[in-house]
């Protein structure tokens, strides 16, 4: 049998095993498609709703302005606001010409508006915290680098937008340019957006379970959370403060125009004000002040207002020092440090609350202008403001360890306790245990995993696995920490010193007293303050003399401002003629007042018959009236006047109806007689017989280098159809007389031959044509007869000249003379020859 071939097996191959693959990078997890929209709608949003908030503000800023308004700005200014809140520099230049000549300059400005800077780091930090709760970032590592995305993009949009928008002004042959798109933008945007979205991230409940949210420790040693704790409480309930004086001060200053914009500038005022506040100084100076003439900067001081401004101010200085002295006190009872660490810390943090607010307070420029005035200025907290604050903190202090358990103590029992346990959970701070030493060296299990750390590493599963299918090459042993060695510190100190029943009730019964005392003081304070800053500030005198502008009341203006002007000159000053007049101020709007010293210095801006003007108004202090009260009295304004020509024929006219008496040296001249701004129509009385003049009105504007100006006003009187009758009678009667004349000569009448030869006999004149004359006024204001067209008389006679002959002649015929009015007489006076 041939032999069977042996069959050979060959193995088969094993199903090939992928090998394991590690978990995912830090930027896969940061990036992916399901981290976009976490991302960069946060983004979207705090952009969108900075722009809306800074829309409004804009449109209500440029509602604050006097007309005319520039409305083209309001579309590119929240962008610009946007961009100084996180640190762009401002950059404007502007240019203009006049009369063929142009000069431009440049300016660059550094002032960050504070509610923009907390708006969009605010927004920005809530829309990433509500992103995170949604989609957890699992790590700090994850969490940075989310962060960092979401500020350079929102840094590289703000940055675009800053210089789309940038706003481009023209009014008046000037333009202006100003921005905000800078390298400061771009760089204080990622700082800024980056650090607030990590903070929102960090603060969702998922990352608070982390041991590092952030990827490092965040456990503040104990005196120096508290004292921070402390700074910030004292310094948001200082600014409340400071806030609601600024707005009451600037309402009653200035009315409500300017609390329109408070938005734009109270943040930074208010910041200013917590200088003020604590005895610091705001100054200003600069190469461009010396350059404009001031040699010294100027300033402002606490000390510079009145007594009461002063003492409430301290009052109020040492009640915040004295509840945030106890209140730290409650805050570290539980948990004592070293003496040293507590001084520190609490100076530390009221020194750096005073660099802030020197850093926040300033505002710094500088510019030239066509190349002649060049300099820099800068406005703001003084240098030394962080060392006043340092010093706050060290009385803070004092009040902590020698005056807050005291201050406890009167307090009853239950709230003490509910204060201490409040302090605790904010501090973050436990009691301390004799036996155990200080909790926070004991171990703590969240310490134990590092959240950054390789998941191999912990045990834990990669991101998206299943914990139950993890293989082994993730599982570790954990391994637990050795607990620290106990550590010596200080006993607890008893939060409230105790005090015996007697004591107690005595300090109680003085603190109630005191503080109503206090409280009283205050709120008379606060009362007057209203008093004099409504009733009898500066500008309600202003108000007061516009308000009788307004009704027409002469006599009570004259009494609050009289005017520079004799009796006889101020006939248009009565009740009635001003009240009667048209045309008058209807409407007033105080649009700033300024006060230095003993002068403000009010602008009102008036409304006379649809016409806009601005008045300026000088007030002067003259003391205190009932010990308390400010004094003001309204200086003389600028004195308005009317000119007034009223010829000598009219010696009365009425304005407005009602009759004035003219001096005979005030007719036939111009009189500038003072006036209220209104219109006033002159006429001739209504009883005159003989003379008529077409009425005239003349308009006394508000406002102008002199108070106001005035149209003239020129009566023209002219013969009334009664008084030509008359006259014309009178005239016809004369010439009647002159041709019944039998001399060729006739005394004082118009036909005159100037004939004296051969003497004439049997003389006979005849009129052949009458002259046309006219009743008129001359222009000095004289009442006369004028021939318009020449007559003619003929006239026959006999005269001698060897022998007896016949003559004869013909002569011109013009009448001419005065007309004199006596009451209802009136009379022809023919002139001299009668021509």
């Amino acid at each position: 049998m041939p032999p069977v071939p042996q069959q050979t097996t060959v193995p088969q191959q094993a199903a090939a095993t992928p090998p394991p693959t590690g978990p995912p990078s830090v930027f896969a997890r940061s990036f992916g498609p399901q981290r976009l929209a976490p991302l960069l709608l946060p983004v979207a949003i705090t952009l969108v709703a900075s722009y809306v908030l800074g829309l409004l503000v804009s449109i209500l800023t440029v509602l604050s302005i006097d007309e005319p308004r520039p409305w083209s700005m309001v579309e590119g200014l929240p962008l610009q606001l946007m961009g100084a809140g996180l640190f762009g520099t401002i950059n404007g230049s502007v240019s203009a010409s006049a009369m063929g000549l142009s000069i431009s300059g440049s300016i660059v400005a550094v002032v960050v508006p504070l509610l923009f800077l907390l708006l969009q780091a605010g927004c920005l930090a809530a829309t990433s915290h509500l992103a995170e709760r949604r989609l957890p970032s699992g790590s700090a590592s994850v969490r940075w680098i989310t962060a960092l995305a979401q500020g350079l993009a929102y840094s590289i949009l703000v940055t675009l937008l800053a210089l789309i928008g940038s706003i481009r002004y023209g009014a008046e042959g000037t333009e202006f340019f100003v921005t905000t798109a800078s390298v400061s933008l771009f760089a204080g945007a990622l700082v800024v957006m980056t650090l607030g979205a990590v903070v929102g991230r960090a603060t969702a409940p998922g990352a608070r379970r982390e041991a590092k949210p952030l990827g490092v420790g965040l456990r503040l040693p104990a005196p120096l959370a508290s004292a921070l704790w402390i700074t910030l409480g004292y310094i948001a309930v200082a600014s409340v403060v400071a806030g609601i004086a600024l707005v009451i001060g600037v309402a009653v200053q200035s009315g409500g125009r300017p609390l329109m914009s408070a938005p734009l500038w109270l943040p930074t005022a208010t910041v200013d004000a917590l200088a003020v506040m604590h005895f610091g100084q705001l100054s200003s100076g600069g190469s461009l002040l010396q350059t404009l003439g001031t040699t010294a900067p100027s300033s402002l001081f606490i000390g510079s207002a009145d007594a009461w401004v002063v003492i409430v101010d301290i009052v109020l200085v040492v009640a915040l020092i004295a509840i945030a002295g106890t209140l730290l006190r409650a805050l570290r009872a539980p948990r004592p440090s070293k003496p040293a660490a507590e001084w520190g810390s609490t100076i530390g943090a009221f020194a750096a609350a005073g660099l802030l607010v020197s850093l926040f307070g300033s505002v710094a420029a500088s510019g030239s202008v066509g190349g002649f005035v060049s300099g820099s200025v800068t406005a703001g907290p003084a240098p030394y403001t962080f060392l006043i604050f340092a010093a706050l903190g060290a009385l803070v202090e004092v009040v902590s360890r020698y005056v807050g358990g005291y201050a406890l103590a009167l307090l009853p029992a239950g709230f003490v306790a509910r204060l201490t346990g409040l302090a605790q959970r904010v501090g973050g701070s436990t009691p301390v245990s004799p036996a155990v030493g200080d909790p926070g060296l004991a171990a703590d299990p969240g310490l134990a995993a590092d959240p950054d750390a390789d998941p191999a590493a912990s045990g834990a599963a990669p991101a998206g696995v299943d914990p139950a299918a993890a293989t082994a090459p993730y599982a570790t042993t954990a391994t637990a920490a050795p607990a620290a060695a106990p550590v010596s510190t200080p006993a607890a100190t008893p939060a409230a010193t105790p005090l015996d029943p007697r004591t107690k009730k005595r300090i109680v019964v003085g603190a109630i007293v005191a503080g109503g005392v206090i409280a009283l003081a205050v709120v008379a304070s606060v009362g007057l303050s209203i008093a004099n800053g409504v009733v009898n500030a500066p500008q309600a005198k202003v108000s007061a003399y516009l308000d009788d502008l307004v009704e027409g009341h002469a006599s009570d203006a004259l009494e609050l401002s009289d005017v520079n002007a004799p009796n006889s000159e101020r006939m248009l000053l009565s009740d009635e003629i001003f009240g009667a007049a048209s045309g008058r101020i209807t409407s007033y709007d105080i649009t700033s007042v300024a006060t230095s010293g003993d002068t403000a210095a009010v602008t009102a801006e008036v409304d006379q018959d649809g016409s806009k003007a601005t008045m300026q108004f000088t007030v002067l202090s003259r003391g205190k009236q009932w010990l308390f009260f400010d004094d003001w009295k309204l200086e003389r304004p600028d004195q308005s006047t009317l000119a007034v020509y009223i010829p000598d024929t009219l010696d009365q006219v009425e304005v407005n109806g009602v009759p004035i008496e003219l001096s005979a040296e005030q007719r036939g001249s111009v009189v500038s007689l003072p006036a209220f701004p209104g219109r006033y129509d002159f006429s001739i009385s209504k009883s005159s017989k003989w003379i008529t003049a077409e009425p005239r009105s003349g308009t006394v504007l508000a406002g102008g280098s002199m108070g106001g100006s005035g149209d003239g006003v020129e009566l023209e009187p002219k013969a009334t159809p009664a008084l030509t009758e008359e006259i014309s009678g009178q005239v016809d009667a004369y010439l009647a007389k002159c041709i019944a004349s039998t001399s060729l000569e006739p005394d004082n009448c118009p036909n005159d031959l100037y004939y004296s030869y051969g003497n004439p006999t049997n003389v006979v004149w005849t009129l052949t044509e009458a002259p046309v004359y006219e009743v008129g006024i001359d222009y000095d204001g004289t009442l006369s007869v004028t021939t318009t067209e020449t007559g003619s008389a003929s006239v026959t006679y006999k005269y001698t000249s060897f022998g007896e002959r016949d003559g004869s002649s013909k002569a011109g015929i013009r009448v001419s003379g005065e007309v004199k009015i006596d009451g209802d007489k009136a009379t022809f006076v023919p002139d001299a020859k009668g021509y």
